[in-house]
């Protein structure tokens, strides 16, 4: 068979087309050795199930999906496919995006993936993407600085969730994959860092409202309730002085 193209590779998450730049997924088997008294090699026994890793970069098209929404997403499994090979009992465990002028937001997501692959290598399209409304960052923007920063540059922002997965004895797939801390996180980068940062760090109610290159209402909306708990100004030959925040929600 010959090397598909990126064109011929299609990603499907939840029976849903993602518009990705780029994705992997992968899988491994955690085994040791072992041996007899004599140091020989008896056989290689495993340790826990197979596990991998799903991860992709996509434009943001519209609403978030719900199972991108980290701090939406129940225990349910996903499932899904890359290049026909096919992967199931997924957990997301991150999701980041970035928003600057004049790019499109690209949004980053990682799944823990619970057992082996599927399917076999095909290609597939799906038309339908090409037509499909990019947010971005022209129109986008941070609400909730207040006097913090009078005009934003750029901005990130990133969730976090862990999970710990548990094993009923005998089976190799977990019976759950609980979800336990989730962690949000955003850093803006702008002409100040607002009010001095107190040792409990500073209050702020931040919301990203991302919009298309024509949009009149927002495509989604992301919150942020926590604290500022860094602040750095910073500065170079023929530049301006910028300043940086960071601030910091447990969710959960």
């Amino acid at each position: 068979m010959a090397f598909l193209r990126y064109e011929d590779v299609l990603l499907q998450v939840n029976g849903e087309s993602m518009l990705a730049t780029s994705a992997s997924v992968g899988v491994g088997a955690d085994t040791v050795p072992v041996r007899l008294i004599d140091g020989s090699l008896h056989r290689y026994a495993p340790q826990g199930g197979i596990r991998g890793q799903l991860s992709f970069q996509h434009y943001l098209t519209g609403a978030l999906p719900s199972f991108l929404n980290v701090t939406g997403v129940t225990e349910d499994t996903v499932a899904g496919s890359l290049g026909g090979i096919t992967f199931s009992n997924a957990y997301l465990t991150s999701s980041s995006f970035s928003v600057s002028p004049y790019s499109p937001v690209l949004v980053n997501s990682t799944f823990d993936i619970y057992g082996p692959l599927g399917g076999s290598i095909t290609s597939n399209y799906d038309a339908e993407l090409k037509r499909s409304e990019y947010s971005h960052g022209i129109r986008s923007f941070v609400n909730g600085l207040g006097g913090q920063i009078n005009t934003t540059l750029s901005f990130n922002y990133s969730v976090k969730a862990d999970r710990t997965p548990v094993y009923l004895i005998g089976d190799t797939l977990p019976d759950r994959v609980a979800k336990q801390e989730v962690e949000i996180h955003m850093a803006l980068r702008g002409n100040s860092i607002g009010s001095q940062l107190e040792t409990a760090g500073n209050e702020a109610n931040l919301v990203c409202n991302i919009f298309d290159i024509n949009g009149t209402a927002p495509l989604q909306k992301f919150n942020c309730s926590g604290q500022i708990t860094n602040q750095t100004l910073e500065v170079s030959a023929q530049g301006y002085l910028n300043g940086n925040i960071s601030v910091t929600q447990a969710f959960r």
